[in-house]
């Protein structure tokens, strides 16, 4: 088994409010991605099997489409998705080279876990590569640092999001 991704975060609103921040596109858009980047919703279907199609486009008019098909989902307490770079058709597509570079998995798994401990809501997000040669496998494990600091900054737009 290849190493995954693992992060633990905690909120202080409700469980069901910061479930419900995944679950829209209008909420997904004010937070989900890199900072510095703005999302553009292509499709958003919240149920199993459901797409999610996006586009990120940065200031420095880079973009980067995405999507993910929806595979789990049990109202406030789990979601579970297949995480991939698309094309602009929604096509399951490579990871940009820069940064990702040329091995890297074209699907993830992202678990997501909600949880109420001590007052607060705790998020556990798990991360591995789907479908995915040894070279991506190794690739992803060697990258872990900086999907830590990836998902922080955008946990941090998260917290922002929910506090307003």
């Amino acid at each position: 088994m290849s190493a995954q991704l693992e992060i633990t975060r905690y909120f202080t609103q409700s469980k069901e409010e910061v479930y419900n921040a995944f679950t829209t596109s209008e909420s997904l858009q004010h937070w989900w991605g890199p900072a510095g980047y703005e999302m553009e919703v292509q499709t958003f279907e919240f149920y199993p099997e459901g797409i999610f199609h996006f586009v990120l486009k940065g200031n420095d008019g880079n973009e980067m489409w995405a999507k993910w098909v929806l595979k789990d989902i049990k109202e406030s307490s789990k979601l579970q998705f297949i995480n991939s770079f698309s094309n602009e058709a929604g096509e399951t597509a490579k990871a940009p080279k820069v940064p990702f570079g040329a091995d890297w998995p074209l699907e993830m798994i992202v678990d997501l876990e909600f949880y109420v401990e001590d007052d607060k809501t705790r998020i556990d997000l798990v991360s591995f590569p789907h479908n995915a040669s040894d070279v991506s496998k190794q690739i992803f494990s060697e990258n872990i640092d900086n999907m830590e600091k990836g998902f922080g900054g955008t946990f941090d737009q998260l917290e922002k999001y929910l506090a307003k």
